[in-house]
Order: structure tokens, then C-alpha cells, then sequence
């Protein structure tokens, strides 16, 4: 009698820990999913963290030296738990914005997309995504090298200026830069003059990830305007209302047409 209820017991016992197994996974899969994790480093490297951000999510880091980097969507950035040695390096793939703590002892590198940006203290944002294979560097504040890795030659770009590299011919360019909202990502602030709808809309895309498609017939309208962390639905209305077409909203976002 005595030997089914001990049975019966290990096998609940069982069943419990299964269960609590499987939550303690589910668990750990969401937690990794929104914090750092431990990755192994090239050849060279220590281990490295690495925070990653998903599609329609920005977030801000500070690394080990007090610097500051926001990363927008569908981005990672790999990072030491301490800077040792006489650099601080660094690793990023997608688009950043960093805002580098001054220390002319240790300058500060960050590889990215085959091309090096190398500072002491400044600000300035970088892309470098997958799909394209240029990696653009636009300096906010202070002054950087930017160059191809592995090659000795570089660019010098101080506040406004825009350095692009190609990295299949390693062609590197300096230019100013054009793009007021090379950083509405960040900032939330959209500033158009006389900008068509096409280019409206990519800027919208890139801020609020959210897809705007624009008929052919209105592509070509002009709005001059500033957006000061307005919402998109808000925007939305307002070019609604500017330039008299029809704004829907529907499960592949925002089609933009004649009215």
C-alpha cells in the first residue's frame, strides 16, 4: 500500500521540477534578451558584452569610462567590462550615437562595419548597417580620425562634417554635412525644408520604424516644417492638412496618397 503512494509522490515531484525547469528557460531566454551578454572576443580580444536592440527599439549605455552611446534599431554594440591597456575599443553594427568622456592617455576606437573611428573626447554619430556598404561618421562635437581598418591613411573630420567609407573599395570621403536629422532617431526632432514626400517619409521610417509608402501621384509635394517631438500620428496630420492628401493608417503602415 505504502510503496504506489511513494510512486505516486516521486512522479509529482518530477512533474514540479519539469515545469520549474522549463520556466527557469523561459526565464533566462527573455532576461538575455534585453541585457548584456557575455561573448567570446576575436582573436586579440578579451571576452566582450554585448547589448543588442530589436527592431523599433532604441536604448542608451554607459560604458565602463563614463562615455555614452545610444543605439538605435536592429543594432549591438560589444564592449569590455573595464577598458585596460592604452586604448578603449569597441565594436558596433547598425547605427549609434556616441558621446566619447575625454582621456588623452587612452583614446577611444570603435570598429565598425571594416572602418575605425578613433577619438580622445567628442561627440558624434556612426552607421554602419548590414545592408549597405558604406559606414558614414557625422561629428557633433570635437575632432576624429576616421579611416578604413588596417589602413594607415585617414581623415580628419572636426564639427559638421560627414566622412563616408566605402568599405569594399576602401575609398574614404570628407564632406559637410547636409542632413539636419542625420540624429531625429535620437532627437525626435524632424526639420524639412522644402523636403518632397519620399523624403519625408524615409526620415519618418528611420525615427518612428514604422513604414510609409507614398503614391507617385503625390511624391513630389514640398513641405517646409520643423517637428518637435511630436508623435507620428500627430505629424501625420499635419502633412495631412499642409498639402491636402489623404493620410491612411493600416497594417502595413502609412500609405500616402492623392485626396
Amino acid at each position: 500500500i505504502e510503496s504506489p503512494r511513494k510512486s505516486t509522490s516521486k512522479r509529482l515531484f518530477m512533474t514540479i521540477g519539469s515545469v520549474a525547469a522549463i520556466a527557469a528557460i523561459f526565464i533566462l531566454i527573455n532576461i538575455t534578451g534585453i541585457l548584456p551578454q557575455h561573448t567570446p572576443g576575436n582573436s586579440g580580444e578579451s571576452a566582450l558584452l554585448t547589448l543588442h536592440t530589436n527592431i523599433g527599439e532604441t536604448t542608451e549605455l554607459r560604458l565602463p569610462d563614463g562615455s555614452k552611446v545610444w543605439l538605435n534599431q536592429s543594432s549591438n554594440v560589444r564592449y569590455p567590462e573595464t577598458f585596460t591597456g592604452n586604448t578603449r575599443e569597441i565594436y558596433l553594427e547598425g547605427e549609434a550615437f556616441f558621446d566619447i568622456a575625454p582621456n588623452a592617455d587612452k583614446p577611444f576606437i570603435i570598429h565598425a562595419g571594416n572602418t575605425q573611428t578613433r577619438v580622445v573626447g567628442t561627440s558624434f554619430g556612426i552607421r554602419a548597417v548590414k545592408e549597405s556598404d558604406e559606414v558614414t561618421v557625422t561629428v557633433s562635437t570635437g575632432i576624429i580620425n576616421f579611416s578604413a581598418e588596417g589602413k594607415p591613411d585617414h581623415i580628419e573630420l572636426r564639427q559638421g562634417e560627414q566622412g563616408i567609407c566605402n568599405t569594399e573599395k576602401q575609398i574614404l570621403e570628407k564632406n559637410a554635412n547636409a542632413d539636419p536629422n542625420y540624429l531625429a532617431w535620437k532627437t525626435k526632432v524632424l526639420v524639412f525644408k522644402q523636403s518632397t514626400l519620399t523624403e519625408v517619409a524615409k526620415v519618418i521610417e528611420n525615427v518612428y520604424h514604422i513604414p510609409v509608402s507614398v503614391d507617385g501621384t503625390v511624391a513630389n509635394l514640398e513641405i517646409t516644417s520643423t517637428f518637435d517631438q511630436l508623435g507620428v500620428d500627430e505629424i501625420m496630420q499635419i502633412i495631412e492638412l499642409t498639402l491636402g492628401v489623404k493620410i491612411e493608417n493600416g497594417d502595413k503602415g502609412f500609405v500616402i496618397s492623392k485626396e
